[in-house]
């Protein structure tokens, strides 16, 4: 299910579970929306949505990073920003990177939307006709 992206980051915010899952599920609802109309390109899974009680990986966020740039170059491709790849112990992404990755998946999932309804449909219907 796709849930409008946090756009707004700002330096005094902090990333939630909420904007986990938001950013890992918006991905996923892109991809599957890009299968419907390209060919297979790669997509890492990931995982279930987290709780509470569980912590982010570097290796987490750098998924969401490939994941984006794997749907971008998959479909239409175009210009997003350059990818990071976070380390562990190292500085956690911050708001600058997170409105460059939910800016992109908006951006992708507009054109994707617009090419899902604007795909001309041919109309007819199976079967016999009956005698009158």
């Amino acid at each position: 299910m796709w849930t409008i992206p946090k756009t707004n980051w700002k330096a005094s915010d902090y990333f939630n579970i909420d904007d986990y899952n938001r950013i890992k599920n918006n991905l996923d609802h892109i991809h599957t929306m890009a299968l419907e109309l390209y060919s297979e390109f790669p997509f890492a899974e990931m995982g279930e949505d987290k709780t509470y009680s569980d912590y982010y990986y570097a290796d987490e966020i750098n998924r969401f990073e490939s994941n984006l740039e794997g749907i971008n170059t998959g479909t239409f491709p175009r210009s997003i920003g350059e990818s990071v790849t976070y380390y562990d112990n190292q500085p956690f992404i911050d708001y600058v990177e997170l409105n460059r990755i939910e800016a992109g998946m908006y951006a992708i999932y507009k054109v994707l939307y617009g090419q899902s309804k604007g795909r001309r449909r041919l109309s007819f219907r199976l079967g016999r006709r009956r005698a009158v």
